[in-house]
Formats: structure tokens, C-alpha cells, sequence
């Protein structure tokens, strides 16, 4: 989400989650004085394990701590859960001869959190190589793991239409979810997109068990163009994982090649607006020159009318609108395909973007879409 949807509450949120200790308290009290706990939003709902940690390490006593406590746990004992799964799906996949690189928060727990409770995760996240996404699809089927979307996912593997593949399965009465990523940016889909994410790549190990992680300035790109684009739920956690990582590896960030990798993924505005929101409430270390760098850079009008379609909120995005930001998205696994050939790909795109089953499915999206903006009701795929 980009920094204009962070609410009043929401930033005194966010700053008692980040501020040093002896400054949290007036930001909390702030925060309990606008919002009523028993309707809060799902992206504020998220950072209270964080929050608890946060009060606690300041000292505060407050009748909402044994709350916040409670919501810590749970969060902790659903993250084992997840994390128990990815050292099996490591171990199996490690006998395959398979690497893995870990996205998200099975990463940034391991590298920057150090606490599984607190930062809660609805999925695990991997990234794996192009060829050996078969045997990875194959592996997760034979453990009980279905597609979300019933796909030809051989034909996926060549195409690649999409950066990721959803697969689901119950344990325990529980629903478990993990992506298979053979890219980790949605807009970088074409062949050799992921190549220099592999290269740049840091080993590291779970429970012994041999995985890699984005280095950092290629984790703060993932986080700031993850985090910035328009979502159902919002994503107010960017804010908290670019600080970590902002704050854990400064020294470490090679802010040129950031900028550059930003231009390359079609995402240098979101990452100006990420990083100013950073530098501007939080005092995040991002020094002056790249600032000086990112406010003197004249984008496009295609590149501006994509990022005000990218961070605009979909559920109220016209049907032409929604259509232009699939088409961008789509036309870059084809940058050296001519129109008719991207033109005759874009409905198994959209079938796929839109997690639909079959591509005649596409029509009935659309109509039903349609009826939802006349009835003012948001629609989802989901």
C-alpha cells in the first residue's frame, strides 16, 4: 500500500512498533485513544505481536498486555507450524537435489526478526529455479498439496504467464499455503528475470537444513515494491520489514544498483515513495545522495499512469483500468514478442492472474466485476 492509504492511527501504530523504547509510550497512547480493539483492521491486526514486544521491552503495564499476549502466542504457535512444514519441504527438496530461496517472512524472521512471533505469516513463500519447478510441482503434489488454479503448470514452466504458483492442503484442520516462485516480482516475469536474484543470493541454513535469502538491497527492492502496490489487506507490515532491514544491513545496501534494479522492474516510483515515506516518518537511514537521486529522476507518463494504476485500489478500478494494468504486467514475459502474439496469450494470462480454472472463465469475471461497480459492492477473484 503507498504511504497516502497509512491512516492517522495507523502511523502511531507503526512508530510504536519502531520508535526506541523510552518514545513508545506516547505513541501508544495515541493509537488505543483512535481505534477500538475489537474492530481493528487486518493490517493493523498484524503488527500487535510486534507492539506487544515493543511494550514490553519499554516497561509499560496496560490492561490490553495479557490481549496483545495472547495474540503473540497464537502468532507464534501458527508460525511453527508453517516453519515445521518448510524444514520438511526443505529436507525433501534438498534430497532432490533442489535449492531454495526463501521470500518473505520465512525470510525476514530468519535474517531480521529472530523472533517467529512477531511477524505473523498467512504462507510460506520459496523461490526455485525455472527447471526445477517440475520436480517441485511434483514433489507437493505427491504430499498432498494442491494447485489453487487447476493448471497445465508443464506449460506454466515454459511460459511462465505468472511469477508464482499457489498450492494448498489441510493439516490438522488447518489450511496451509505455500507459493512456489520462480521469480519474486510479479512484474518480472521474463526469461532470466530472476537470474541476478540467484547470483546475488546469500547461503544460509534452517535447522541445519542448506537454503538462500535475497542479499539485502535486493531484499529492500522485493519488500518496497511488495509492500507499495494497492492490496484488499493492507499491507502496513512493509513499513516495519523495510525498517529492519534498513536498520540490520544499512552498510550493506549498494543504493545505486537499488535504483537501477527498481528502473529494470518497472518499479522506480514506488520505490521513491517507499523510501521518502521511510526516511520522512521514521528516520530511516536512507542518506541524502539517493534521495537527492530519486527526486531529480522525470519518469514517463506510461511509467506514471502504471504506478497510479499499480497503488490504486482494484476493487474500485473501471474495467479498462484493470485490463491496462494486466496488459502491462502480462506484456513483459513477451518484451521481444510481437502484438498478435501477446494479444493471443492474454486471456490464458488473465485466467491465471485472475486464479480462475478454465479461460473461458474470463467473460463471466469480467461481468460479474461489472455488476459489482454498478452495485457499489467490491468483487474478488478470491
Amino acid at each position: 500500500m503507498s504511504a497516502s492509504q497509512i491512516s492517522t492511527a495507523q502511523l502511531s501504530l507503526l512508530k510504536a512498533c519502531l520508535v526506541p523504547a523510552e518514545e513508545v509510550e506516547p505513541h501508544w497512547r495515541d493509537w488505543r485513544g483512535r481505534i477500538d480493539l475489537e474492530h481493528l483492521d487486518e493490517g493493523s491486526n498484524r503488527l500487535l505481536p510486534l507492539l506487544y514486544r515493543r511494550l514490553e521491552a519499554a516497561g509499560l503495564h496496560d490492561p490490553e498486555m495479557a490481549r496483545l499476549r495472547g495474540i503473540y502466542r497464537y502468532h507464534w504457535c501458527r508460525n511453527q507450524l508453517l516453519l515445521a512444514e518448510l524444514r520438511r519441504l526443505l529436507a525433501a527438496l534438498h534430497d532432490l537435489g533442489v535449492e531454495v530461496l526463501l521470500l518473505k517472512g520465512a525470510a525476514l524472521i530468519h535474517r531480521y526478526y529472530h523472533d517467529p512471533g512477531i511477524r505473523p505469516m498467512s504462507d510460506l513463500d520459496i523461490m526455485v529455479r525455472p527447471a526445477d519447478m517440475k520436480a517441485v510441482f511434483k514433489l507437493l503434489r505427491e504430499r498432498g498439496w494442491q494447485a489453487r488454479v487447476q493448471a497445465d503448470l508443464d506449460q506454466m514452466q515454459t511460459r511462465r504467464l505468472i511469477h508464482a504458483v499457489d498450492f494448498r492442503r489441510d493439516w490438522n484442520g488447518r489450511g496451509l499455503e505455500i507459493d512456489v516462485h520462480w521469480t519474486p516480482l510479479h512484474r518480472s516475469t521474463w526469461p532470466g528475470a530472476e537470474e541476478a536474484f540467484w547470483v546475488r543470493s546469500l547461503a544460509t541454513s534452517v535447522d541445519g537444513l542448506p537454503c538462500r535469502v535475497l542479499e539485502p538491497t535486493d531484499q529492500l527492492l522485493h519488500t518496497c515494491l511488495h509492500g507499495g502496490a494497492w492490496n484488499a489487506m493492507p499491507p502496513l507490515r512493509w513499513v516495519t520489514d523495510a525498517c529492519c532491514i534498513l536498520r540490520g544491513d544499512a552498510e550493506a545496501i549498494d543504493w545505486e544498483r537499488l535504483i537501477e534494479d527498481a528502473h529494470r522492474h518497472h518499479g522506480f516510483l514506488m520505490l521513491r515513495a517507499a523510501l521518502g515515506y521511510l526516511h520522512e516518518a521514521f528516520a530511516a537511514p536512507v542518506p541524502e545522495a539517493p534521495m537527492r537521486q530519486l527526486a531529480m529522476n522525470r519518469p514517463s507518463r506510461a511509467e506514471r499512469l502504471e504506478h497510479q494504476l499499480q497503488t490504486h485500489q482494484i476493487a474500485a478500478a473501471r474495467l479498462d483500468q484493470l485490463l491496462l494494468l494486466e496488459w502491462f504486467n502480462h506484456s513483459r514475459a513477451y518484451q521481444r514478442a510481437g502484438m498478435l502474439a501477446r494479444l493471443a496469450d492474454f486471456p490464458a494470462y488473465l485466467k491465471l492472474s485472475w486464479k480462475l480454472d478454465h479461460w473461458h472463465q474470463v467473460p463471466g469475471f469480467v461481468i460479474r466485476r461489472l455488476a459489482a461497480r454498478l452495485t457499489g459492492k467490491a468483487y474478488s477473484s478470491r
